[in-house]
């Protein structure tokens, strides 16, 4: 660990290269530690440990800051210990009120996990895992926090958030101070590579899709990002399209480019146009809010197309959510519960992080688009 700290003293501001030692699990061993660390090379795992004694609702009043016996931080730096780009704060409890994690530059408060790390366990696993445009937070492997670094909250009380959640976003950060942490262990994974992920393995026969054969497509319209002013960063009614999805057989068909990192969102409404959650999904995960999380199936990996771009399928009738390609279903999750039961009363839907040159198939018949259609390049048919 010395050797790491003078390194770091001497000012040295090429990439980090990750100590061959971290792979294995290290010992935090004082309140403030130093470490060479390039996030987005490594997954970086921390081994934390949920206390005897704690409360999940303190008397914090608005509860601002959470209890230090429960909590985790990092500052991270990109090049020089004095270029600060990110402070991130988590907690091996969740609390009563939801004040469990926090990404300073992206988010105003603190967000809620998904449950309870661990599931009450004294030893918790947790994984940072940084991507290109988003990053994810598990515990145990079960997802509890994730953020887009374009999607950053927006609020006067804290300016410059959104443009502070890109920055951090496109940092490499190589060098990371953990602090509140004595007696924790970390160590860096290295992180999966996509044509590793891709490597033939065993049978992806997708299975057949209920997919009627005599479906009318009216027109193939450009799926643009709703993440813009004239949309109201996705509260404009007019440019979401309505369609129940909890009733049709179809779905909703879309063309995009799938990349390792890049994911594909399709933000979910009620009929108000209240949001209800977003679905997200690249070749390496499956994402939708607050009910799933999990790794890309082999299936959808090896049914893109390699050379340009694939028409797949999102589905949510009766609470099964679908990813289909080429007529065969490659992931299907049956939602239960309280997830059942949000996602029941999706019935409008906008497209983020996507650009008016991917597109998406517009049936009249079931779809009902915004006025805000009309204005781009492919005007949807009456």
């Amino acid at each position: 660990m010395l050797a790491l700290i003078v390194l770091a003293v001497a000012g040295i501001a090429q990439s980090a290269v990750l100590d061959p030692s971290l792979t294995e699990w290290r010992l935090i061993e004082s309140n403030e530690e130093r470490v060479m660390f390039p996030l987005k090379e490594y997954i970086l795992e921390v081994k934390a440990f949920l206390p005897d004694v704690f409360d999940t609702n303190p008397p914090y009043g608005e509860l601002f800051r959470t209890d230090k016996s429960s909590t985790m931080m990092m500052l991270l730096h990109e090049g020089s210990w004095n270029s600060k780009v990110g402070r991130l704060v988590w907690n091996t409890i969740k609390y009563d009120r939801g004040y469990d994690v926090n990404v300073e530059e992206c988010d105003v408060r603190y967000e809620a996990y998904n449950s309870f790390p661990a599931q009450g366990r004294k030893e918790q696993i947790w994984a940072w895992n940084f991507f290109e445009e988003f990053v994810l937070l598990t515990c145990d492997g079960e997802l509890q926090y994730s953020q887009y670094f374009n999607d950053g909250d927006v609020n006067p009380r804290k300016p410059g958030l959104p443009e502070k959640c890109a920055a951090l976003g496109r940092a490499q950060v190589d060098r990371i101070v953990f602090k509140h942490m004595e007696g924790f262990y970390i160590r860096g994974r290295p992180m999966e590579s996509e044509e590793a992920a891709t490597t033939p393995g065993l049978s992806t026969t997708p299975t057949a899709s209920a997919e009627p054969d005599n479906i009318v497509y009216d027109k193939e319209v450009g799926a643009c990002s709703c993440w813009t002013p004239e949309c109201s960063y996705c509260n404009n009614l007019e440019c979401t399209v309505k369609q129940d999805l909890t009733t049709s057989d179809q779905g909703v068909q879309v063309t995009t480019k799938l990349k390792w990192k890049k994911l594909n969102t399709i933000v979910l409404y009620d009929q108000a146009g209240k949001e209800l959650g977003k679905f997200r999904f690249s070749l390496s995960g499956i994402y939708l809010t607050g009910c799933i999380g999990c790794q890309a199936p082999r299936a959808l990996r090896k049914m893109r197309n390699v050379e340009g771009k694939t028409a797949w399928t999102f589905a949510l009738k009766d609470g099964v959510v679908q990813i289909r390609v080429s007529g065969g279903v490659v992931y299907e999750q049956e939602l239960i519960g309280e997830c059942k039961e949000v996602y029941s009363k999706v019935r409008r839907y906008a497209f983020y992080d996507m650009t008016c040159e991917d597109t998406f198939l517009y049936r009249a018949s079931e779809m009902e688009a915004g006025l805000f259609w009309e204005t781009q390049p492919n005007i949807i048919a009456n």
